[in-house]
């Protein structure tokens, strides 16, 4: 594998991520919604109530960042929180009824658009190239951990 070839891909990735933002932005702004707020409504409706710490680990961003969508989230009702039998002070998001209406709603909306993708779309092999984007996130993951020796595994 040529690092020139590493270089690309990671221009297509942004440049896809920064065009997927702007299709869902436009798409949920009558929704009062952004991309980042439907990335947290997602989160909880394929994983089930969590934590705040919990979202922002898997999605790689700062709790503060993650707490702030949350908020937003709260104030126009479509998540709620619940007690966390595991942790006394940190509570679980859980999408409220009209939460869990309004993901699927988009989710629905989402699935007509890449039906007209996958329709213009002959000979790709979007198999393939969501494997090639795990294994790339993979081995960037590990690189950030080998870098930072005091993993919080290791500490006592």
């Amino acid at each position: 594998m040529k690092s020139e070839d590493l270089v690309e891909l990671m221009r297509e990735v942004r440049k896809t991520f920064r065009l997927l933002a702007g299709i869902s932005d436009t798409m949920l702004e009558g929704r009062g919604l952004t991309a980042s707020l439907r990335a947290i409504l997602e989160f909880i409706a394929d994983n089930g109530p969590s934590t705040v710490p919990q979202m922002a680990a898997a999605k790689s961003m700062k709790r503060q960042s993650i707490q702030a969508f949350v908020d937003r989230l709260l104030v126009m009702g479509l998540v709620e929180t619940a007690p966390n039998p595991a942790h006394k002070r940190s509570v679980l998001i859980a999408l409220t009824e009209k939460g869990a209406a309004e993901f699927r709603s988009i989710r629905t909306e989402e699935t007509l658009l890449l039906e007209q993708v996958a329709a213009r779309w002959a000979g790709g092999d979007a198999e393939l190239a969501s494997q090639t984007l795990k294994e790339f996130r993979r081995q960037l993951s590990r690189l950030g951990r080998d870098e930072n020796e005091t993993d919080i595994d290791t500490q006592p």
